[in-house]
């Protein structure tokens, strides 16, 4: 380890040899979720206090048994994403001043494919208990079409709402499928949840955002730090966890507990045109045009 005790949050006294230490800690567990996956590393050389940056690209100087994954770019040239099956190099990458790993919802061995959905519910700073809500419309949309999944507390302000997949779905489908459930929540709650991307239209709505499912979108691997005061960590939950859960309740050096917790990771077969057809038929709207940011286009 260089320079173990350099302040990676200042504020909270918190060190790069504490960051080490939690993901060595946490390792096995976040490589069931990360391994196999294109990575984007969000790395703070000088703590969170200053500008931090994402690397898409792995440096020329990790070490082999961290991958290399190509993915072509817009321009004609590449991105070599790096790829972690060691549970060892969690920490090493760590030891690179990596706070928060953010992976793909598919792998290198089926890049097309994704075997992971994610819904982000994103409430106003501070408004936990319409997070939890809104992730609990989520799961009643999931429970009518026979889906499992899983709440994540994201270390940040809200929670994601994980669904494995089987093999074989699309990108197209599962941001259709996404989007559908996404629009079905909101017509259940529409005094409380929004699609709208735009902030300033949101009107206190918690923002249901099912834009993670598209190639080469990323999503907070559970387990991971995130840059923000007190070192909040992202961690699953179980669905009973969530009356009570808080968005950045665990932090750094206090998640032991957490390791082992019970989430089902067993895929599922998406229902499809189930699923689209009754949203088309309640009246959401599958086909305006957007960026990938949710703006029309």
């Amino acid at each position: 380890m260089s320079s173990p005790d350099k302040l990676l949050y200042p504020e909270d006294g918190v060190t790069k040899a504490d960051v080490v230490a939690h993901v060595q800690l946490v390792a096995d567990h976040m490589l069931k979720f990360v391994a196999d996956r294109p990575l984007t590393l969000q790395r703070f050389p000088r703590g969170i206090g200053a500008k931090g940056f994402m690397q898409k690209n792995a440096s020329d100087h990790f070490p082999e048994s961290i991958r290399r994954f190509p993915v072509p770019k817009r321009d004609g040239e590449l991105t070599n994403y790096a790829v972690v099956n060691e549970a060892d190099d969690l920490p090493y990458l760590a030891n690179q001043n990596t706070l928060t790993f953010h992976m793909w919802t598919s792998s290198t061995a089926r890049p097309l494919q994704p075997d992971w959905m994610v819904i982000d519910l994103d409430p106003e700073q501070g408004d936990v208990e319409s997070a939890r809500a809104a992730t609990r419309a989520i799961r009643d949309i999931l429970v009518r079409f026979g889906l499992n999944g899983f709440p994540l507390a994201t270390g940040s302000k809200g929670f994601h709402v994980w669904i494995p997949l089987t093999p074989g779905h699309d990108f197209g489908s599962v941001s259709m499928v996404s989007r559908s459930i996404a629009g079905l929540a909101v017509m259940d709650h529409p005094e409380s949840l929004t699609t709208e991307f735009l902030k300033k239209n949101r009107n206190g709505r918690v923002f249901v955002d099912w834009l993670r499912n598209g190639p080469t979108a990323t999503v907070v691997a559970p387990f991971s730090l995130r840059p923000r005061r007190g070192a909040p960590v992202a961690v699953p939950l179980r669905w009973e966890e969530l009356d009570t859960a808080e968005p950045d309740g665990w932090r750094i050096g206090a998640i032991v507990d957490r390791s082992d917790t019970p989430v089902d990771l067993e895929p599922v077969e998406l229902p499809i045109d189930d699923i689209v057809d009754v949203a088309r038929t309640a009246g959401v709207d599958l086909d305006t045009p957007h960026d990938r940011f949710g703006r029309n286009s």
